[in-house]
């Protein structure tokens, strides 16, 4: 009777591998197509973080290069005028220095 008790018969063995999907298996079972699932969303995430990220730069970027372009017209703009004001400047300084050099002149008493 105790060797009736120890033997199996073939429909009552079950065979477990670690690769057979088993949802009642305490720790869970080996599933490839599972790893693979999570592999390809977690590689999603990851590339859709790292686009996120790029835009998040680019956009960055092209606000401070629309702030530097803005700053570069708002200076060429003023050296532009502070290169009239010079010109104009120059000119007023030639013509006092004409009228001075004739009234001078005058005085002297040299006529043309």
């Amino acid at each position: 009777m105790a060797s009736n008790d120890t033997r199996k018969t073939a429909s009552s063995t079950t065979t477990e591998t670690p690769f057979t999907h088993d949802a009642h298996a305490p720790h869970g079972a080996f599933d490839p197509t599972g790893f693979w699932t999570q592999g390809q969303q977690a590689w999603t995430r990851l590339v859709n973080d790292s686009v996120a990220r790029w835009q998040a730069f680019a956009d960055q970027y092209a606000a401070i290069e629309q702030q530097i372009a803005t700053h570069a017209q708002t200076a060429v703009t003023s050296w532009a005028q502070l290169a009239k004001d010079a010109i104009a400047y120059g000119q007023q300084l030639s013509a006092e220095a004409r009228k001075l050099s004739l009234e001078a002149a005058r005085k002297l008493g040299v006529s043309a």
